[in-house]
């Protein structure tokens, strides 16, 4: 796993704890107030598992699968005009790509680094 997925993977993870801790909070101040002490233990219960859907969501939206694998090397099809920014598709889904040279659309491509969720890409040589 590289630092950069590990560092998007662990920065979600942050965010995730923070917004749980607050929605945990909220829900026993608010549960207090009413009276109801007795809904705090299953608020938490449904706060964790809505935290561990979030994380997962956020992970799945950025392209980062559960065990990350490089893409690096990788072939796809660029999907728009590449002159110095455009979309690829690589292993069934779209990303954004930038480039030194030129790539028209339809054309092959190799990925040779991610930067988050941009590829840096060539033209592959048929």
């Amino acid at each position: 796993m590289g630092n950069e997925g590990m560092a998007d993977r662990k920065e979600i993870a942050v965010r995730v704890g923070a917004f749980s801790a607050i929605y945990i909070l909220v829900a026993a101040v608010v549960l207090l107030y009413l009276e109801i002490a007795w809904l705090i233990v299953p608020a938490l219960i449904v706060i964790a598992v809505w935290g561990a859907y979030v994380y997962h969501m956020n992970v799945k939206v950025l392209g980062m699968p559960a065990r990350i694998i490089s893409i690096e090397g990788a072939e796809g099809k660029a999907l728009t005009d590449i002159s110095d920014t455009g979309k690829i598709k690589v292993r069934g889904e779209i990303w954004n790509a930038q480039t030194s040279s030129p790539i028209k659309k339809g054309e092959k491509v190799r990925v040779l680094r991610r930067e988050g969720i941009v590829l840096e890409v060539e033209p592959v040589e048929d």
